[in-house]
């Protein structure tokens, strides 16, 4: 070491205490939770299949929120939804009312959602999928802006709540996500991690925040009543047998995997357990984590490769009327009012705890290529990928999927009303972005 460095490098010389640059974080966290579930029968999200709405409840829907700060700078808040997803507009809506209310900036705020498919319909999202009077997109909105309200609410209550706590980090692994795209690739890529936060209080375990990367989509279109799905049960059964403790979910980048097998309630209360019974093995190997927490977001333009027509929907994805045609309307609309748009905006955010653990979370619905990929580029760190955070608007392909094409490889955007494909470039956008922020957060 050159006496340069040994003089930039000593806490002594630069006029910092030794002991304020080696104490151990001042954490503080606390948490909050909110019944989100429909009071009535409005349409159920997920599933293009479906022919009626809602008829009742098996398994209550939450927002839940955990506010941590590091003692010297803002808090961040990550609110876990049991929705397939929040909106653009939805996203915006609550990012300013959080800020306008909590003073709380957009990068600290992470709208995570379980993409659970016995949830309901919000916003105009995957409106092409759904044939919905004018009533009942109406008791739709009425809802959507309920909801809103109701998440700018217990983030407050979150953040009102925060004490002195004690953070911890670890990971455990479940087996019953399978890749689904077998036509492409019969053993396709999966994620099998569960990525864990315990968050300790008085020496007590009060939260834990985990993932896993695979759609929650055990329960079919023939399920008509509100359920969180795997997520939920696995939420729930943590919560039963861990008394005092708060579980919040989020879902990984699983956007091509599906829990397998799947399709009854025995089987989502399968792997529901099977999840909580991981997590709650490892709930007490975890490793404590210093600070400081940083947090970065930006928005990245995702260019689409181009307008199809009706027929190249149809010849290139399989894909038929009546959702084709309500396609073909939507995107005429758009043209007449010249609002067809060229790029999508998705949101990338970063958040760093310490010096070596980032969670990033991207927008839509990501392939697992995105985690693994994440991973590689950053060996020396512990990188948390998610996906369906603060706006789920489409799928994201990374180049394979994109170039294999299939429904994540393009024939999912007609139901959420894109005008095509994203074109080749997104996953080196997407990745070029995350390991810029990444960077910023060192």
């Amino acid at each position: 070491m050159t006496r340069r460095e040994l003089l930039l490098s000593s806490p002594a010389l630069l006029g910092v205490p030794w002991q304020a640059q080696s104490a151990p974080t001042r954490w503080r966290a606390g948490v909050a939770v909110t019944d989100i579930t429909p009071r009535e029968s409005l349409w159920m999200a997920g599933y293009a299949a479906r022919t009626r709405p809602a008829q009742g409840t098996a398994l209550p829907l939450h927002a839940k929120a955990l506010a941590i700060d590091d003692g010297r700078r803002e808090p961040v808040v990550v609110v876990a939804l049991d929705l397939l997803g929040v909106s653009t507009a939805m996203s915006a809506h609550i990012g300013a009312e959080v800020a306008r209310q909590h003073r709380l900036p957009r990068q600290r705020l992470l709208l995570a959602a379980s993409h659970t498919h016995s949830g309901p319909v919000v916003d105009a999202q995957l409106s092409v999928a759904y044939d919905l009077t004018d009533a009942q997109q109406q008791a739709i909105d009425a809802y959507t802006q309920a909801l809103g309200g109701q998440v700018v609410r217990v983030v407050g209550e979150a953040l009102q709540a925060r004490v002195p706590a004690t953070l911890h980090l670890g990971e455990a692994t479940a087996g019953f996500a399978a890749n689904r795209r077998v036509q492409y690739s019969p053993d396709g890529p999966v994620d099998q991690r569960v990525p864990m936060l315990r968050v300790d209080v008085d020496g007590k375990a009060r939260a834990v925040l985990f993932s896993y990367a695979c759609h929650n989509t055990t329960l079919q279109g023939d399920n008509v009543e509100w359920h969180g799905d795997y997520a939920g049960v696995a939420q729930a059964t943590l919560e039963s047998r861990h008394p005092g403790l708060t579980a919040l979910f989020m879902s990984g980048c699983g956007a091509d995997a599906n829990p397998m097998p799947r399709g009854t309630r025995a089987l989502v209360t399968a792997h529901g357990e099977a999840l909580a019974a991981a997590v709650s093995d490892r709930l007490g190997a975890m490793s404590p984590i210093d600070g400081p927490l940083h947090a970065a977001i930006e928005q990245v333009d995702l260019p689409f490769a181009g307008v199809l027509t009706p027929e190249q929907w149809r010849q290139r994805f399989g894909l038929e009327d009546p959702y084709v045609a309500r396609h073909a309307r939507l995107i005429a609309a758009l043209q007449a009012r010249g609002t067809l748009p060229k790029t999508q905006p998705m949101p990338v955010q970063v958040w760093r705890f310490g010096t070596a653990t980032v969670l990033v979370a991207l927008g839509g619905e990501v392939v697992v290529d995105y985690a693994h990929r994440l991973a590689r580029e950053h060996p020396d760190e512990r990188v948390w990928a998610v996906g369906y955070a603060n706006d789920v608007f489409g799928y994201v392909p990374s180049r394979r999927v994109l170039d294999e094409g299939g429904y994540e490889g393009g024939g999912a955007m007609l139901y959420y009303g894109r005008p095509g494909p994203f074109d080749a470039t997104v996953e080196e956008r997407i990745i070029t972005a995350a390991n810029r922020l990444i960077r910023s957060t060192r």
